[in-house]
């Protein structure tokens, strides 16, 4: 059997361990937090503004998916009654409340912003149906079967709407 001597200097282990020792002067300056923190604060802005877009973009989805309800909804309403006049409101401003008209009302005003704004025109021959969207301008909807976003040029969407079909 062979037995090694080492000869020599000694071999000493430096410890790479950090210390916070506030003698050895370790940890982390006041400056260093305030840094850290305005950087997550930084962070946690990006990401709500982008949640809350999304929101809003969602509930967009929800009132033009909504929105398209009102022609099957319509389409029965003329079978009884051989009529589109009835979708809208006697003043031929919003939806009416009767029935389906008044399920899909409600919901579109819980969903489209703090406006709820509904715009509706009909007569015998059709109907056209607007609403403000949370993003901005409108979207409409008639009984030829457009479905289209309407820039905003007016005060609200249901100045957009003239005619019983979407501009």
């Amino acid at each position: 059997m062979f037995q090694f001597i080492c000869v020599g200097k000694e071999n000493k282990r430096k410890d790479l361990s950090p210390t916070f020792s506030p003698k050895k002067g370790g940890g982390f300056t006041v400056i260093e937090l305030l840094a850290v923190i305005a950087i997550i604060g930084f962070l946690v802005g990006i990401v709500l503004t982008s949640t809350n877009s999304a929101k809003k973009e969602g509930e967009d989805m929800a009132v033009k998916t909504t929105l398209r309800e009102i022609r099957n909804a319509g389409e029965l309403y003329y079978n009884d009654s051989e009529t589109y006049e009835g979708i809208c409101d006697l003043s031929n401003t919003t939806l009416s409340d009767d029935g389906d008209f008044k399920r899909i009302k409600d919901y579109i005003t819980e969903h489209n912003g703090a406006d709820g704004i509904i715009g509706c025109k009909d007569d015998e021959t059709g109907y056209a149906v607007i609403s403000n969207l949370n993003l901005g301008d409108c979207w409409c909807i008639d009984s030829e079967g457009a479905g289209r976003e309407v820039m905003l040029s007016a005060d609200d969407c249901r100045e957009e709407l003239t005619t019983i079909t979407c501009p």
